[in-house]
Parts: C-alpha cells; sequence; structure tokens
C-alpha cells in the first residue's frame, strides 16, 4: 500500500530510510550518467497473448533505454508478470517480437534471453528447492559466466557478501530451507551477478525486509549507473517514484502510456492504474463508528521458540496489530496461535478453551490464520479457484460429510465478487492467476471459516493498490461482524490504516503497546526501532549449520543408515549359523545383490525426475527372451558384442515410449509405465509362451566371472553406483536431472530443457536394466518371459529405502545400491534364521515404510528448523 502525508511527500517503504547517504551519492551519479544515454536495450514490439477466457497482452510496445530504471506498474491481472515473462522466454507471445541489445526475435526462450543479456527476478523466485543456493546460482547464470562446479560455493559466497550485513546464507543450504525473504535475497543476488544489460524486478521488495531493499535500492543504482537498465514492477508506488526514471502504466492488458516519472504524481499514477479517480485519503479506522463488544479472544503466558510470557486480549469488533523490527517474535507469535507452532500457555476464544496445536485444532476453536508465505504455505496448486476457498470451510458446505455444490458456488462466488477476483471462472486452475488475485482467493478462503477470531498475517502482500484498499474494507467489514481481527504488518502506514491498536514487539516479548492517537505511522515505526537495542541481522534459517544438521538433510544418510542395519542384522545371523560367513554362502547371494542392485539404480534415476517405471520387470523378461534368439548359438566376440548392442537398442526403444507417453501424451508415469507393463509382457509371452531357446554358454561365461568369491558384476554394479553419484552433483547433467525433478516449471525458466532430461532419464532407466537382463541369464540359461517380474517392486523398494523421494529431486544411487544390499540381507537372513518366508515380505514391507516415514520427518523438521 503507498500512502501520502498531508503535504503530499512520498513515505519510504517498509518505514525504511531507503535514501541512506551512499545511497544519495550514488544515485546522485547515476542521474548524471543516465543522461548521457539513451540506447534502447530491450523492446516488445506489438505484443499480443490471449489465454482462454483471457486477452491478457493487448499489442502492447515498450522500449527500455540503458542506464535507466523503467518502472511497469498496474493492477493484479492487468498483464505485468504476462508481459515480462514474455520478454524473458518463460512466456509464449502469441504475435510480437523482443529485442535485447539489437538482437531481435519472435520466439524467444529464458536460454537465448539470458545469453543476449536479460535477467529476471520473479514475483515467485524460479529456485529449486531440492538444489543448494550456490547450485540455483550457478544453474541460472549464463554459459559464459558459471564458475565451475568446484569453484561454485565459493563464488556463491562472494556474491552473497554483499547482502551480509542484512542476512546470513550458507550457500550449501538447500533452498527449500530458505525463508521467504532470504529465497529472494538468493534470486536478486543472482540475477545481478549475471551483470545483464536489462534486469527485471517482479515486486522485488514484497518479501525483503527494510534493510535488505535498502541494499537493492543501492545495487540497482549501481547498476544504472554502469550502463545497465532496470525494469521495476510494484504495487508500492513511494518505491517508484523513489527510484523511477519512467513509469509505464498497463490496465486491462493495454499500455495506457509511457510518462516520465518527474511529471506524474503519485496520485497521477493511482488514477491511471484504476481507470478512474480513487481518493487515497483515509480515517482512522477507531473512528469508523465501530462499537468494541466484550473481550473475545485472550492469550495468557503463551510461550514458544523465539517468545515468551505473551499476554493480550482482543475485543469483539477490534483490531490489533503486531508490529516490530523483523525477528523480534511476532511473526513466531501468531503462526503459533494458528496452530504452526510449538506453545505452551492459554488461549481462549469467548468462554471456551483453545488448543491450537495444528492448523485444524485452531480452526476447530474458531481461529483461521491467513499466511504471510502464499506460495508454500497458502496456494493449493493443481485445484481451481472454489476449491482453494471452500476447502477450509467444508463444515458450512457440507451436510453428513455430503458437500452441496450449489451451496459451495453460491458462497464462493459471492465471496469471489466482493473480493473483486479477476479470472474466467471459479473452475480455473488457481496456478493460473496473478499473485495479487492469489492472495485475494486464500484471503476468502480464510473468511469463509467464519471463525471468530481471524489472524492476518501480511493480508495485503503482493496485491495491487485498488485491492489493498478492498482488503482493508473487507478487513473492517468482518470487525464490524463482531469478530476479533489479529493483523501482522511490515507496513507501519498500513497498521495504522488498518488498527485499533498496535503491539510491538522486541527480543520475544510485547515491548509497547500503542492505542489512541499513537497509533500512526512515525510512532509505530519509532516505537519499533527503539524497542530493539540493535537491529539484528535477519534470520535466514541458513547461516553456517552444524556438522549433523549437515548430515541430516544430506542424500547420502539415507544409506548410512541401511548400512548400519545390514551389518546388524550380519551379526545376528553370524550369531545363529556357522555358514552365514563362508565363500560359498556369498558366492551364492552377490549375483542376486548385483541383479537388484542394476534394477535400483535404474529406477533411481527415472525418480530423480520424480517418476516411477513400473516396466522395468518385464523389459529385463522381454531381453532375456530376445537375448534367446540372437544370442543363442556359439557367437564370436564380434557377435556377442552386437547382441548386447541390439538388447540396449531395444530397452532404449522402451525408454523413448515411456517417455513418449509421460511427456508428450502427457499419462501419468504410473499409468504409462503400467501400460508399457503390460505390452511388453505381452510380447515376451507371444514370443516365448514357455521357457525355451538356450542362450550362447559362451557368453555367459564371460558375464559370470568372478574375482575369488566376488562377482565381476557386483563391481560393476559398485562403480556404476559411485559414478552416477558423482554425475549426480558433480556435473552439469546432474544437476539439471535434480533440477527437473525438483520443480519441472521453474526448471524451465533456468533455461533446462526439461523434456531432453526427461528422455534421457527414462532411456538411461531402461538401459541400465540391460547389465540385470544378463544376470538374469546367467540364472536361468534360457529365454523365461516372467524372470524379472518380481523386480519391479523389489526396484521401488530398494529406492525408497535408500532415501530416494517419490516426488523427485532427491536422492542418492549409492543409497539406492545400499537399499539393494539391505533387501538381498534380509531375505537371507530370514532363511538363515530358520523363519517362514513371508517374515522376508514383512520385513521389507515394514522397513520400507519405516524408512519412508524417518526420512519424510527427518526433512520435514529440517526445513523447519
Amino acid at each position: 500500500m503507498v500512502e501520502t502525508l498531508s503535504d503530499g511527500q512520498a513515505t519510504a517503504p517498509h518505514g525504511a530510510d531507503v535514501a541512506s547517504p551512499s545511497r544519495q551519492s550514488r544515485s546522485g551519479s547515476a542521474v548524471a550518467t543516465r543522461a548521457e544515454r539513451g540506447d534502447t536495450v530491450l523492446r516488445l514490439d506489438a505484443v499480443d497473448k490471449r489465454y482462454p477466457g483471457v486477452h491478457a497482452i493487448k499489442g502492447v510496445s515498450l522500449a527500455v533505454r540503458e542506464g535507466q530504471i523503467h518502472a511497469l506498474v498496474g493492477q493484479n491481472g492487468a498483464g505485468k508478470s504476462t508481459l515480462v515473462g514474455i520478454a524473458a522466454g518463460s512466456v509464449s507471445a502469441d504475435s510480437g517480437t523482443v529485442e535485447i541489445d539489437g538482437e531481435v526475435t519472435d520466439s524467444p526462450t529464458p536460454g537465448w534471453c539470458r545469453e543476449k543479456g536479460l535477467a529476471i527476478v520473479y514475483q515467485e523466485p524460479a529456485l529449486l528447492p531440492d538444489l543448494t543456493v550456490a547450485e540455483n546460482m550457478r544453474l541460472g547464470m549464463p554459459a559464459h559466466a558459471r564458475p565451475s562446479i568446484a569453484d561454485q560455493v565459493g563464488w556463491a559466497e562472494k556474491i552473497l557478501a554483499q547482502w551480509s550485513s542484512v542476512v546470513s546464507i550458507d550457500p550449501r543450504t538447500p533452498v527449500r530451507e530458505l525463508r521467504p525473504d532470504a529465497r529472494f535475497v538468493v534470486e536478486i543476488a543472482r540475477a545481478l551477478a549475471e551483470e545483464p544489460k536489462v534486469i527485471v524486478l517482479d515486486e522485488p521488495t514484497e518479501h525483503l525486509l527494510p534493510p535488505a531493499v535498502a541494499e537493492l535500492f543501492e545495487l540497482i543504482s549501481e547498476h544504472t549507473a554502469n550502463g545497465g537498465a532496470v525494469v521495476y514492477i510494484s504495487h508500492r508506488l513511494n518505491e517508484v517514484k523513489q527510484i523511477a526514471d519512467t513509469v509505464s502504466v498497463l490496465r486491462d492488458g493495454a499500455l495506457v502510456g509511457t510518462f516520465d516519472a518527474a511529471d506524474v504524481t503519485e496520485q497521477d499514477v493511482v488514477n491511471l492504474v484504476v481507470g478512474r479517480e480513487l481518493d487515497r485519503q483515509f480515517t482512522r479506522t477507531s473512528g469508523d463508528g465501530r462499537a468494541l463488544g466484550e473481550d473475545l479472544f485472550a492469550v495468557s503466558d503463551f510461550s514458544g521458540k523465539r517468545f515468551e510470557d505473551i499476554g493480550l486480549t482482543v475485543r469483539a469488533g477490534e483490531i490489533v496489530g503486531f508490529a516490530g523490527v523483523e525477528g523480534q517474535g511476532q511473526r513466531d507469535v501468531i503462526r503459533a496461535l494458528g496452530g504452526l507452532g510449538g506453545h505452551r500457555g492459554s488461549v481462549r476464544v469467548g468462554d471456551r478453551r483453545v488448543d491450537p496445536s495444528s492448523p485444524s485444532a485452531a480452526l476447530k476453536g474458531g481461529i483461521s490464520y491467513l499466511t504471510h508465505d502464499r506460495h508454500v504455505e497458502g496456494v493449493l496448486g493443481g485445484l481451481s479457484l472454489r476449491e482453494n476457498a471452500s476447502l477450509s470451510a467444508l463444515r458450512r458446505i457440507a451436510t453428513a460429510g455430503v458437500v452441496s455444490r450449489m451451496r459451495e458456488r453460491k458462497l464462493t462466488s459471492d465471496s469471489f465478487q466482493a473480493m473483486h477476483v479477476k479470472a474466467p471462472s471459479s473452475e480455473v486452475d488457481i496456478a493460473t492467476l496473478s499473485g495479487g488475485n492469489q492472495q485475494k482467493v486464500v484471503l476468502s478462503r480464510v473468511l469463509l471459516t467464519d471463525s471468530d477470531v481471524i489472524l492476518a498475517d501480511e493480508p495485503t502482500q503482493g496485491v495491487d493498490i485498488g485491492a489493498r484498499e478492498e482488503i482493508y474494507g473487507i478487513l473492517r467489514s468482518a470487525a464490524a461482524e463482531g469478530k476479533a481481527i489479529v493483523v501482522l504488518s511490515s507496513s507501519a502506514a498500513e497498521l495504522e490504516q488498518l488498527c485499533d491498536r498496535v503491539l510491538v514487539f522486541s527480543r520475544g516479548h510485547i515491548a509497547r503497546e500503542l492505542v489512541g492517537d499513537d497509533v500512526n505511522e512515525h510512532a509505530i515505526a519509532q516505537a519499533a526501532l527503539s524497542a530493539t537495542d540493535q537491529r539484528e541481522k535477519a534470520e535466514s534459517g541458513a547461516g553456517r549449520v552444524s556438522f549433523w544438521h549437515r548430515m541430516s538433510r544430506s542424500d547420502l544418510t539415507p544409506g548410512a543408515i541401511l548400512a548400519i542395519a545390514t551389518i546388524i542384522l550380519g551379526i545376528v545371523a553370524a550369531t545363529q549359523s556357522d555358514t552365514y560367513l563362508t565363500s560359498r554362502n556369498f558366492s551364492l547371494v552377490l549375483p542376486l545383490l548385483a541383479t537388484l542392485a542394476f534394477f535400483a539404480i535404474a529406477q533411481q534415476v527415472v525418480m530423480m525426475i520424480g517418476g516411477i517405471d513400473l516396466s522395468v520387470g518385464p523389459l529385463a523378461g522381454l531381453l532375456v527372451v530376445v537375448a534367446s534368439f540372437i544370442l543363442s548359438g556359439y557367437r564370436t566376440p564380434i557377435g556377442m558384442v552386437l547382441g548386447v548392442v541390439v538388447l540396449v537398442v531395444v530397452a532404449a526403444v522402451v525408454g523413448a515410449i515411456n517417455w513418449s507417453l509421460i511427456t508428450l501424451v502427457r499419462i501419468n508415469p504410473l499409468i504409462a509405465t503400467l501400460v508399457t507393463f503390460t505390452a511388453l509382457q505381452g510380447i515376451a509371452l507371444l514370443l516365448r509362451p514357455l521357457p525355451a531357446g538356450k542362450i550362447d554358454p559362451f557368453f555367459l561365461s564371460y558375464v559370470s566371472g568372478t574375482w575369488g568369491f566376488i562377482p565381476v558384476m557386483a563391481v560393476v554394479a559398485i562403480v556404476v553406483a559411485v559414478g552416477l553419484e558423482f554425475c549426480l552433483f558433480r556435473t552439469t547433467f546432474g544437476i539439471k536431472l535434480r533440477a527437473t525433478g525438483s520443480a519441472v516449471k521453474t526448471a524451465d525458466r533456468n533455461g533446462v530443457r526439461t523434456k531432453w532430461i526427461a528422455l534421457c532419464a527414462y532411456a538411461g532407466c531402461s538401459v541400465l536394466v540391460v547389465p540385470a537382463a544378463i544376470l538374469l541369464m546367467v540364472q536361468s540359461g534360457t529365454g523365461n518371459a516372467s524372470i524379472g517380474d518380481s523386480y519391479t517392486l523389489a526396484s521401488i523398494g530398494a529406492a525408497v529405502l535408500g532415501g530416494a523421494s517419490i516426488f523427485g529431486g532427491r536422492g542418492s544411487f549409492v543409497g539406492a545400491l545400499l537399499g539393494a544390499v539391505l533387501v538381498t540381507q534380509i531375505n537371507t537372513v530370514v532363511q538363515f534364521l530358520g523363519l517362514p518366508l513371508y517374515w522376508q515380505q514383512w520385513l521389507l514391507g515394514g522397513l520400507t515404510i519405516l524408512a519412508a516415514a524417518f526420512y519424510s520427518k527427518t526433512r520435514t523438521l529440517t526445513e523447519r528448523k
């Protein structure tokens, strides 16, 4: 929200003194430099884009000149993010051209735009959650500017050092563990490190703390002083007026006009944005005639991590604000009250006691929480607007557990109309909406619960000027209906406009309460700063971490646990049988281990991109059948090699078919590979209805060779697992493989050819089945169509035991190998202990469930920390 003082001067963003002495000196030289430049570095010509039911961009032409900060403003849904997405190559225009530094194209790609000199910071950071900070920063750089993988951590440390005064980030930290403000710092730091001709910043300050905003503005000034250009998108017009040279206004997908920033006032821009005169003066909410009732929300002796002995009451119809320098406990308190943090103490809503031990428990007790992190905790991607909004209000629209669709549509449509949500219909995927409209839908969900208490954490984050006024009105209306409302905001001006009282936090305590005339922007900002002796560095949750913390989040940790479990089972078996630790036993077990190891490694490849290949078992059976034809006689060495080549080609074709069904036809991986499973099984049985044919014994003698009692193929399996592990973390392809599984759309934005990576993964998985099939040939000696069927589920179990995520992005080939070791060990030990064979299934199934639950819980706790 942009506020004006009585004399019409703009206030500083977030209450920060952005125009520091260093900032003033740098911007002064920048202005002089800009006057001497004027070459166009980014030009959009007649760009047009339509979505189903929406004309998003209507023939927009725009020119951005070097040495200038070009602001792009407009309401949510006006087309700002779509327009810059077209400029960055992440959105395909229906018509029009993009020109960057003199190079023109009508079909830009993210890679082309990056190489030509355009960098972009999206409203939602284009970071891969399962990659480290350093890996993300390197991946997003142009090819000519990327450091080597070995040097990426030191390189990232130097870049992030510019932000060390406001946030501490360890480059080795997975992005999923960063707080929202730290993620934006990483994205901005990466973009500036490219030294681009033009950098696009889409709402860059929404999640930044005041010191980081000041640092960003200084770096922007340095960039333009050196001849770069900036496209700056923001709803905060005070920021726009503070730093911009030129302002372009979009409304309903069309360009209203481009103006010299010095020639328009904030009020002029507001009127252009909304298309009408909008009175931006406001009166204090305590004077709007609302009658305050009895105490409705009471908290006492409330303590938890980063806060202690919190006591407060909120009356019915009252709006109470939480303020303070970030990190002083106010956000921890409001999240704990909403069921998202550990706590102890008393919470009462009316005359009933509530234990907000979880969001559902808080909601059941009459407390509804609006999150500040819309992207991670608010929006349910893949669901419609209607489903997103009604999810928490199902009790209002269901009878005996059956949802009334008519009542649901009535409630949600009325809410969307009141919130002025811009969308083709309530049935579209919420992911297709602009950030501000997503925020309105999330707020609708909170209001539809009809809770007595509403906890609003940064309620207007990422919404436009008009929408902020609408949200203010909605919160006031909710208060007028007798609800108790708590608002946490980093904007003192917002708290002034909304709140009857403001509680200022410092070091986990309520340091001061402001009431009456003291509830004003100046007093709130002064109280927040004076209540804290020293403005502390923002905690990102991503500073230097301990060795044990690093181990707990390592993808190799599950493998280490499996190794320990394997050793323990071995000790048990050795104490019960003298024949367990003999070369004869190992010579029988190790070939079985090698076979399962290749299957598990193959499965791990596709699991890295979030897939599962159910066809690996029947594929192995088909390969054994094919080998019974092409390797049936006494072959020459060349003939044997050609036969293996044929097997590899057959496997690669099967992998390509799987990829086509999944990526091109867009069938779910489970269904697609289940179809392939059935087809391969049918073909193999058609060729060999019964086991028949004889595979060349000389060929089998080559592949079944041993070093003592250790099979050569077991050594090969270990070498393959270690080699792929190295590639996964130390090669560009491995990082792109993990990126594709971590977040495919974000990987696309970073220039990763995700379809090509997926093709390599599915083809690679099938090719890795070839050595497993060869080992099965040794076991059968004939063409047996069903010999590999049992390995499909075993391969998945081994990979999951090794720490693989079924959602992609995480896993370890060494872990998959050790998972195969544990599965084989279980089967062996059960026999040595004389237990019934069904114990193999019980132990394997139980351990798989325990492993998945343990790894999931460990990672969840790590991310929360």
